[in-house]
């Protein structure tokens, strides 16, 4: 059983470098997107996810629901949805309009409007400065949880079934 755990880890990993390396020759078609870069600084420093992009904070019907990580949503907590990172995942998150930066768990996928990279929860939105705009272009870093994690990436699919699950 732990010899398919690592040889699908394995493959899965391979499959991720290629994904990033090709989307790194696309340079021109993938400029207009949002983008994650893994980049490893030295030998025995974890990777290191940094990306730009719209944020957003969610609104307050959804209090009380449970996230995609089985707890239930507080508007008061410092958490964020996230297409991409693993549940559970710490961010820092910085509004590049007035400098302000506040930690994050991800705890949920999303968000759901196009063109955003992450969904904040009111309290973290204050904390930047968000709440007064709604929207505002933010940088999202994050390193993954512990050795276990083979990667700050969760796969595409995994990320969209998540958010098939929460609609």
């Amino acid at each position: 059983m732990a010899t398919g755990y690592t040889l699908r880890s394995y493959i899965w990993r391979v499959g991720l470098i290629l994904s990033l390396l090709l989307a790194e020759g696309s340079s021109g078609l993938a400029a207009s997107k949002p983008r994650a870069s893994l980049r490893r600084a030295s030998p025995g420093v974890r990777p290191r996810v940094k990306q730009v992009g719209k944020a957003s904070w969610y609104g307050p019907r959804h209090q009380g629901q449970k996230t995609a990580s089985g707890e239930r949503f507080h508007p008061q907590q410092l958490t964020a949805a996230h297409p991409t990172l693993p549940l559970g995942t710490m961010a820092k998150v910085t509004n590049l309009e007035t400098g302000q930066a506040v930690k994050v768990k991800i705890n949920d996928r999303g968000p759901q409007a196009k063109g955003r990279i992450m969904d904040l929860s009111r309290a973290a939105a204050q904390r930047i400065g968000l709440k007064k705009d709604g929207i505002t272009r933010v940088r999202v870093e994050a390193s993954p949880l512990s050795r276990g994690s083979q990667t700050a990436l969760a796969p595409r699919w995994q990320a969209k079934k998540a958010q098939k699950k929460s609609v």
